[in-house]
């Protein structure tokens, strides 16, 4: 039986649903307080609002997120370590949220951040994703630049944070069966209910190559390849001949059962 890969992205959710089982720092619910002591607060970023995230995702900004909460400690690790990445990565954005002040339940709500441990680190893409987070050891600033998804890898952590399959089409340019693959994933999508996205890479741009090799493709053959990966981002099936749409739809529809080989080292929880 061959090995299920899971996409990056979803390793993130499983380690913030671990941590639901893990003591936060905090005690309190609804607490308007500032996460931090006065003298710790002048450390800290400016606070995330919708209106900010908005206009990042608006100019293709990721932004480094310090997550603090009542009686939290260690923040000026957490502020040195988006710092740094932002000084190296000049795109980018630094923010601070308290996931204890009431003002800040929706943005909360939307990166599934309740019962982190604070303080903790939280990358977000430039399209508005959660792509990777842990405590400021776990997130140097090196780890912090590694996790931001190329961009092909972003549009695939965003069908999938919209519970969507994926169907990534890697071609290149000289293939002459490329646009029979789009079409062909296009009519599979269309039949579909969940409506699997369809996302093409070159195999020949050199941005995408780690994310290539993330779904197991090394090298072309002459023909398109088609990678399936159903709402769970789980990588089901690879076509290198043309499949059919039902062949296609049927791998889209799958779900297979986890590996215990998926979960993040971190995340203690899952597995």
């Amino acid at each position: 039986m061959k090995r299920i890969k899971q996409i990056t992205y979803f390793l993130l959710l499983l380690f913030l649903a671990s941590c639901g089982n893990s003591k936060s720092n905090n005690n309190g619910e609804g607490n308007d307080s500032s996460g931090t002591d006065d003298k710790l607060n002048s450390e800290l970023p400016a606070s995330l609002t919708n209106d900010a995230l908005e206009k990042a995702n608006k100019e293709g900004k990721p932004i480094f997120l310090v997550i603090t909460g009542t009686g939290a400690t260690g923040i000026n690790e957490a502020t040195k370590n988006v710092k740094e990445a932002n000084g190296k990565l000049s795109n980018s954005l630094v923010y601070s949220l308290d996931k204890d002040n009431s003002a800040n339940n929706q943005l909360v709500t939307k990166f599934g951040i309740a019962t982190v441990p604070v303080p903790f680190i939280l990358v977000i893409s430039s399209k508005g994703i959660a792509v990777a987070g842990g405590t400021p050891i776990q997130m140097t600033a090196e780890k912090i630049i590694k996790s931001i998804p190329s961009p092909k890898q972003d549009e695939v952590y965003m069908a999938l944070n919209e519970k969507r399959p994926v169907f990534m089409v890697v071609s290149q340019k000289n293939y002459s069966d490329k646009e029979d693959a789009l079409a062909n994933c296009k009519k599979a999508s269309e039949r579909n209910n969940t409506k699997p996205a369809i996302v093409e890479i070159d195999f020949d741009d050199q941005g995408e190559k780690a994310f290539l090799s993330q779904i197991g493709i090394s090298s072309m053959n002459g023909s398109t390849v088609i990678v399936v990966s159903n709402a769970a981002g789980q990588i089901i099936e690879t076509f290198s001949k043309k499949p059919t749409t039902n062949q296609l739809n049927a791998a889209a529809n799958k779900v297979a059962p986890k590996s215990s080989g998926c979960c993040p080292s971190s995340s203690k929880g899952c597995g």
